[in-house]
């Protein structure tokens, strides 16, 4: 809300058109791409808002001991989960594609803002963190319209909760239970005030063989989806942290690990 609500929220779209545009595996000229095009051979030179990202990444990746990695892209083009083309791959595939995950063979050169993979065949997937990043996009082009209250929502799996609603009290959000759809069936409710949630579970991209359930988020450690029998996760950080989009969503990822 605000006078100049429509004009931040078109911006927004524009923006997160752009984001997209650099961040995605699947369109040829993307940073993604080119990183992987010449993994092992030499640096890519990136958006800022990427290169960024990857800094991000890597320190979370330090952090978590490799429970976050933004280099699972070749596990997660095996696995395919979501797509069309979702299998179960033989215990030797993901081994070899396991081999090629490794966030300490990226490498980052912030004189330039270029990156380079370390081994031929890896690949950057930023499906845990580009939506994050969206957020704090947003939140920026928001302040620059002195946008105070809205709700920013990227597929419900990452929000953020920015002052109040139009009720003046902050903003609800039911936590989805994973093993159950009934309508106003929650987990519980969560109360935003300029605070980011994210949430990552093992029910809304998955697919069953032989009877058991495989899920899109993948341990780097093992190669297949994390098994440790955790069923949903989520973050909620004070937006006042810098990054604090990003940082909720590989949070989730992380910690599900």
């Amino acid at each position: 809300s605000g006078p100049e609500a429509k004009a931040a929220v078109d911006e927004s779209f524009e923006r997160l058109a752009a984001l997209e545009a650099m961040a995605s595996s699947t369109v040829e000229t993307s940073d993604a791409s080119k990183l992987k095009a010449a993994a092992g051979h030499s640096y890519v030179k990136l958006h800022p808002e990427i290169y960024h990202m990857l800094e991000v990444s890597q320190e979370y990746s330090r952090l978590s001991g490799g429970a976050w990695d933004v280099t699972a892209g070749p596990l997660v083009e095996l696995w395919g989960v979501g797509t069309d083309h979702e299998r179960l791959p033989a215990p030797e595939e993901v081994e070899a594609a396991r081999r090629l995950v490794s966030w300490q063979q990226l490498y980052l050169r912030p004189e330039d803002q270029s990156a380079m993979l370390g081994r031929e065949g890896m690949s950057v997937d930023f499906g845990g963190i580009a939506k994050g990043m969206a957020i704090d996009e947003v939140r920026k082009i928001y302040a620059a319209h002195n946008i105070r209250n809205g709700l920013i929502n990227m597929g419900a799996s990452s929000l953020y909760g920015m002052g109040t609603n139009k009720d003046g009290k902050p903003w609800n959000v039911g936590i989805r239970h994973p093993r159950n759809d009934a309508k106003d069936t929650y987990l519980g409710i969560v109360s935003l005030e300029d605070m980011v949630l994210s949430t990552s579970g093992d029910y809304e991209r998955c697919f069953f063989a032989d009877g058991k359930r495989y899920h899109h988020i993948l341990d780097p450690a093992t190669g297949y989806p994390a098994d440790n029998g955790a069923m949903s996760d989520t973050v909620v950080i004070n937006g006042s942290l810098p990054d604090s989009g990003m940082i909720s969503d590989l949070l989730t990822t992380a910690v599900f690990v």
